[in-house]
């Protein structure tokens, strides 16, 4: 069945419509119906960035959203109420924390420590390329031994009594390998992974160039857990084309996200969805790339009033603002002028007025799409 086919269906609150509805994919089964995600993301993926997507999620959806790529070795002698990539919102429930490890000593007491927020679930990453990762045989080096990757599953299922997913790349090495992944996946599936996310570029490529998405299909059709794209989901028809077109039972968004944090809105309001973020009842979404440049002022804005409340550091504050600015000011036409002044700033106030300013100078229109190179 299409999962975007028309059909009615009663909204939250009773409101009916006729046309589009929420995709209907396995992610049902884990109680998901919004299958629509916010990846795992180094240096970005903190409490405060979380709750700036939360501000522009409609009523009633739950988007899941992740921690950064928290290590296993570290986490357990970590104070989860002062360590900043540990922190979490009060009442905050749709989240994930991504682990990366491969002994079970340190997987369980990090489990054991990060049940007390209770997270949704958690994720185990096996895609993250980077040299010091390589060299614990953590992240995408684990895709190199699939009973050993599968044992690591088990080992994550057996502690955490709740939903465990794994993060992966098409390949290990410098090519995609179809059959091989079908093996590893296959593993992971009978260790008792719930799902999967599928980065569809092998490690060489990094986050450059194109996904291949083909590959997430053939994997979604060969197992019977849920699978998830991600990479190069830029748009909202991006993402409803993935899980439209291509099969996928989610559509994880990583980058573009800190471009259009509106994203989940976006992708709502091309589904007929009926309601809107709290606070903005009567507004529609921004969509054109003048309106997106001008709600890009007001969401980093928001975005330092969130780490204002989580982060008492104003270096640390200044540090992750800036990695968010290079990282999402890509897709606007002033972005590296915008980068560049938030470089400037001696302090959180300063920062502030700055972006105030750039917001009355600058129109600062969006880009639809941008290459990785």
């Amino acid at each position: 069945m299409d999962p975007l086919t028309s059909q009615s269906l009663e909204w939250p609150g009773g409101t009916q419509r006729t046309q589009k509805t929420l995709p209907q994919t396995r992610l049902l089964s884990l109680g998901l119906e919004f299958p629509f995600l916010v990846a795992p993301m180094v240096g970005l993926s903190n409490v405060a960035f979380r709750a700036l997507i939360r501000s522009y999620t409609p009523v009633g959806l739950n988007p899941l959203t992740f921690t950064e790529m928290l290590s296993t070795r570290r986490l357990p002698d970590e104070k989860l109420a002062t360590t900043n990539e540990l922190k979490t919102a009060p009442r905050e429930t749709f989240f994930i924390p991504q682990l990366l490890g491969n002994e079970e000593k340190y997987i369980s007491a990090s489990v054991q420590k990060l049940l007390s927020v209770n997270p949704w679930g958690f994720d185990i990453n096996m895609g993250c390329p980077v040299s010091h990762t390589l060299r614990h045989n953590w992240g995408v080096r684990l895709m190199g031994d699939k009973s050993y990757a599968a044992q690591v599953v088990h080992w994550t299922k057996q502690h955490a009594q709740r939903p465990v997913s794994v993060k992966l790349r098409g390949g290990n090495g410098e090519h995609e390998s179809l059959d091989d992944l079908l093996e590893f996946t296959a593993a992971l599936e009978s260790a008792g992974a719930d799902w999967l996310t599928i980065h569809p570029r092998p490690r060489a490529q990094q986050h450059k160039g194109s996904a291949n998405w083909q590959l997430v299909k053939e994997v979604s059709r060969a197992r019977r857990i849920p699978v998830v794209a991600n990479g190069d989901i830029q748009t909202a028809e991006d993402a409803l084309r993935v899980i439209g077109e291509y099969q996928a039972d989610g559509a994880m968004i990583a980058r573009a996200a800190t471009a259009r944090p509106w994203i989940m809105w976006q992708i709502a309001q091309a589904l007929n969805y009926p309601h809107a973020p709290a606070g903005r009842e009567h507004e529609t979404c921004p969509t054109s790339s003048e309106d997106e440049g001008r709600e890009y002022i007001r969401a980093c804005l928001t975005l330092i009033g969130f780490m204002k409340i989580y982060f008492p550091q104003e270096d640390y504050i200044l540090e992750k603002f800036r990695f968010f600015a290079a990282t999402g000011s890509r897709w606007y036409q002033f972005g590296h002028a915008f980068w560049k002044m938030s470089t400037k700033a001696k302090s959180v106030s300063e920062l502030t007025e700055s972006i105030e300013d750039f917001g009355m100078r600058f129109s600062n229109p969006s880009f639809n799409r941008v290459k990785f190179l």
